[in-house]
């Protein structure tokens, strides 16, 4: 008898180990930025008071817990805006429907722990290692994760949203912005790992700024088209660097009044699309979202574009824009484009003249003033998959050919 209860014992500790907590797996994967990230301006259209509990308290926010919103880079701030109900903080962010959508994709022992940080209206240089919003950022990640070890629950965070690049843009800050984000992506890679003990890489999952036509200077037949390397900046990171992944640019949504901000819908649209990449990078390591240019190839009057994947024309969604997007400029600020057929996973674009030395350029066009898919900076490019869902809209580029 004494053998039995010894054994009953045992399986009755066995089956309670694995259905108790210590079963939980944290998935930690945040937003990062400035205004876009922090959801400014964007109309709440999430419960986020609910948000825990719809989910089984399967998504939870920065040291797991169960309050979402009112994001400030300053915890005091943050704190008592939750306690009496600042409405003007209770901003619809993309993390919500990315956390929506992870956890119904993930088994029911994986906790989504997601929320924003940065400071709205700041430039890169504001915003990585040795500054006070990263610090912020860094103490969240690793309150989570010393919650999660208080629990006897696993954690890590195979990757964060990052969403900054209109500070400088419209402020013409003129640093050398892509140098500046690889290394930050250097250093959050370590410090976040120096916290958690993983070994995973923490890949940035990257938007795109899509704000160009609201920047003052902005002039899209400039050759040396400022604006426009911001946005090349964060397209060639996706493209070519293994610790960067493909979100989405923001040009496909609404914004509100046209300016600055995504809107409610835009933000959610963004998360879904960030879920994609980071449901990827879960259960890869890696993510092939994202649609760009593979090679740029001049043909006398002719150049061919390249994609890494199948395209196909939307003018529905995106309104139309002149050559659906594309523009030849040539050394003197003459956009000499005049004609773009598509072919499986390439575009021709047909011009006036030889294109020796020109840009060759997708997006960086737009109403002065405005921004988003009816007259914003914007194309009609996207990837062919019969979903809709699983659709990608093309990076923006500017690109210079060999003389």
């Amino acid at each position: 008898m004494r053998h039995l209860f010894i054994i009953a014992l045992a399986l009755f500790f066995l089956s309670s180990c694995n259905n108790g907590e210590r079963t939980k797996v944290v998935v930690c994967i945040p937003v990062y930025g400035q205004s876009l990230a922090l959801g400014e301006d964007a109309e709440l259209i999430t419960d986020i008071d609910k948000l825990s509990e719809r989910s089984n308290g399967r998504i939870l926010s920065e040291g797991l817990g169960n309050k979402f919103g009112y994001y400030e880079d300053q915890g005091v701030k943050q704190w008592v805006k939750r306690v009496i109900g600042y409405n003007k903080r209770r901003f619809e962010n993309s993390a919500y429907s990315m956390a929506e959508s992870l956890s119904a994709n993930l088994g029911n022992d994986t906790i989504v722990c997601t929320f924003a940080g940065g400071r709205g209206g700041t430039a890169i240089s504001n915003l990585v290692k040795g500054t006070y919003p990263y610090q912020r950022f860094l103490d969240n990640i690793k309150c989570s994760y010393e919650e999660a070890v208080r629990k006897g629950w696993e954690f890590y965070v195979p990757a964060i949203c990052w969403m900054q690049g209109e500070s400088d843009m419209f402020d013409y800050t003129r640093v050398d912005y892509k140098q500046m984000l690889k290394q930050f992506s250097l250093d959050i890679n370590k410090d976040i790992k120096a916290i958690t003990r993983q070994e995973q890489d923490v890949r940035i999952i990257c938007y795109q700024s899509c704000c160009l036509s609201i920047c003052w200077k902005y002039n899209p037949n400039d050759y040396d088209c400022y604006e426009a390397s911001i946005a090349e900046s964060q397209m060639e990171l996706v493209r070519d660097d293994s610790l960067f992944a493909a979100g989405t640019p923001v040009y496909p949504f609404n914004f509100v009044r046209e300016r600055l901000h995504l809107d409610g819908e835009g933000q959610r649209s963004v998360g879904k699309l960030h879920a994609q990449t980071a449901l990827d990078i879960i259960r890869t390591g890696h993510s092939e979202r994202g649609l760009y240019p593979i090679n740029i190839r001049p043909m006398e009057t002719d150049v061919i574009v390249s994609f890494n994947k199948k395209i196909q024309l939307d003018t529905c969604h995106v309104t139309k824009a002149n050559n659906y997007g594309f523009s030849v400029i040539t050394p003197q600020g003459n956009d000499i484009a005049k004609q773009v057929a598509l072919m499986d996973s390439a575009v021709i674009i047909s011009c006036t003249q030889s294109t020796n030395g020109c840009s060759v350029r997708y997006g960086v066009n737009g109403t002065q003033g405005k921004t988003g898919r009816t007259s914003g900076a914007r194309g009609n490019i996207k990837s062919s998959d019969n979903n809709e869902d699983k659709s990608e809209w093309c990076y923006i580029f500017s690109l210079l050919l060999a003389d």
